[in-house]
């Protein structure tokens, strides 16, 4: 038995960070990609979800930018997805995204919002606003793959998901999907 006990009626925020998550996983082809929904529903484990947010960086070209269809489909989906306009081109890596993340599982913390924060990144620059939300009387779980966790985090979170033996990545026609999406705004 843990100390940290589940507690069904918890009000549930899943924050993700999504370039550590892709960068987790190597993608065998196009035609896959994590399935980010999956992810969440097996996370919450019959808990009520608030809010499920994905952290990520708009690409540098926004008019030509795969991201941005991505971030829309997972709009679609029902994911609130936060873009920061930060990529460093010359370093080939995203800026502020990790630090917008962080603000926001604190604030919604202090406002009370959630009872649980589940944070997907194995990222040990989130501890401490980890440690910010326990303080402040909420429960913290982390996921990631064990590769790309550092071992901090597993230490600062009330409970710990290794995600390598989830199946989490599907087969998808993205192009199918993205001209679905399309339709269905047309009709509406």
């Amino acid at each position: 038995m843990t100390l940290s006990m589940y507690d069904m009626q918890d009000r549930v925020m899943v924050f993700i960070d999504l370039r550590n998550m892709t960068k987790s996983v190597k993608m065998d082809s196009q035609f896959s990609r994590l399935d980010f929904e999956f992810l969440v529903n097996y996370l919450l484990m019959g808990r009520k979800l608030l809010a499920a947010y994905i952290f990520d960086s708009k690409g540098v070209l926004e008019a030509d930018d795969r991201s941005r269809a991505f971030h829309d489909l997972l709009r679609y989906k029902g994911f609130r997805v936060i873009a920061r306009d930060s990529f460093d081109v010359e370093r080939d890596e995203q800026k502020e995204v990790d630090v917008a993340m962080a603000c926001q599982i604190v604030v919604h913390a202090l406002r009370d919002n959630y009872d649980t924060a589940i944070v997907v990144s194995g990222d040990r620059d989130f501890i401490p606003a980890i440690q910010e939300v326990q303080a402040a009387g909420k429960k913290v779980e982390v996921a990631a793959f064990s590769k790309h966790m550092a071992k901090e985090m597993r230490r600062a979170a009330d409970k710990y998901y290794e995600l390598d033996d989830v199946p989490l990545l599907s087969l998808s026609n993205y192009y199918a999907e993205e001209s679905a999406s399309d339709a269905k705004e047309e009709i509406q």
